[in-house]
């Protein structure tokens, strides 16, 4: 393993996998504790009466995908890189079977996470770009499709990863406990369940062009693409914003006036949609900075079978926790970025609270008290 590693892969990959691997696992779990958090937080606020917008539903709908990722990600952690009993018993069937409904259920969550986070800088070009045709092309109807479709779509894209892996049993005697029980002395034969990826080389190679292109690069593309867009809108409304000042400063007469006044409301605007324009980038770049590596690697592994095993596996624990780190800062992002954002949180917060002191004394019975009088 070591020699096709140095052949596919960078040197020390090997060496590397082993130091990290012993710090995934606690990593993982404090992430996924704050992202799971986080994510909550978001899915409360943004899914407030007065927070109610086409932006902010994409958002919830991305908050759900990304913290049902992490509840997820916290028992599948927990066995494979947290030793809590002997590492035979982490190999019976029923845990195979649960590893199998992992490498499916976060790859199929994980990408309706992508294709929102597209549906949402589509949603927020034609907003900026086609402000007249905003209401009627990003309605509250079409919103609530776009989030459905992402939910209903992305399982079927997702499929074929059901046919990359097999369970495989294999039999461990007291001569033969290899890695499955190094601390422990078997009395009897024992058989272990491990996942393994389908001998079907051409089936691996199929899949592997599906999950990195349409999985991982068409969507950054698509991102890519609509984050150029935005920046050039950006940017083009800051020169108008220069030049709206630069005009107020030469000291207008009276017919420039009225105009002056229609273009500074205008650009009042401009400036709220600038700032919420700028959050969404925020959080398109951070998919962009986990995607496109997993994509690129993806699809080395489709030209290259073995690069898969030799040198993709070896980064594939460091990915998962960028990832998930990713999904977990949003709620960073949002209360440093949207003042609507932080004022709702805090209201939140306030109330509950009040209501956390109130309730006591609400609780609160008086017992009667009888006196004696001698």
């Amino acid at each position: 393993m070591a020699n096709e590693t140095d052949l596919y892969c960078v040197p020390g990959a090997t060496n590397f996998n082993k130091a990290y691997s012993r710090l995934h696992g606690y990593l993982a779990i404090v992430i996924c504790i704050v992202g799971s958090a986080t994510n909550s937080i978001n899915i409360t606020v943004l899914s407030r009466r007065e927070m109610a917008s086409p932006t902010n539903s994409i958002l919830t709908g991305l908050a759900v995908a990304d913290l049902l990722v992490m509840l997820e990600y916290i028992p599948y952690v927990m066995h494979m890189n947290i030793k809590i009993g002997p590492q035979v018993n982490k190999n019976t069937y029923g845990w195979a079977v649960f590893v199998y409904f992992h490498s499916i259920f976060s790859q199929t969550f994980h990408t309706i996470s992508i294709w929102l986070a597209v549906t949402l800088a589509v949603w927020r070009y034609i907003a900026i770009a086609y402000p007249h045709k905003n209401r009627s092309l990003c309605s509250k109807r079409n919103t609530t499709v776009a989030i459905v479709s992402a939910y209903i779509i992305c399982p079927f894209l997702c499929l074929p990863i059901y046919f990359a892996m097999n369970i495989v049993p294999n039999e461990v005697t007291s001569r033969n406990n290899s890695e499955f029980a190094l601390d422990l002395s078997l009395p009897q034969n024992r058989t272990v369940y491990v996942l393994e990826m389908s001998k079907n080389k051409e089936l691996v190679t199929a899949i592997m062009w599906i999950y990195s292109v349409i999985l991982k690069l068409v969507p950054s593309i698509a991102l890519s693409i609509l984050s150029t867009c935005l920046i050039s809108k950006l940017t083009t409304t800051d020169r108008r914003r220069q030049k709206l000042l630069k005009r107020s400063t030469v000291g207008p007469n009276e017919a420039e006036k009225q105009c002056l006044a229609e273009d500074s409301s205008s650009v009042r605007r401009s400036n709220r949609t600038d700032r919420t324009t700028r959050m969404l980038l925020a959080v398109l770049g951070l998919f962009l900075s986990t995607e496109v590596p997993q994509g690129l690697l993806g699809l080395v592994s489709a030209l290259a079978p073995d690069f898969f095993k030799s040198c993709y596996s070896m980064f594939g624990d460091l990915m998962d926790v960028l990832a998930l780190f990713t999904s977990s800062v949003n709620f960073v992002l949002y209360c440093s970025m949207s003042r609507q954002f932080r004022c709702t949180f805090a209201r939140l917060v306030r109330r509950t609270l009040s209501t956390a002191e109130h309730s006591p004394k609400l609780t609160v019975k008086q017992e009667p008290t009888t006196q004696v009088f001698t």
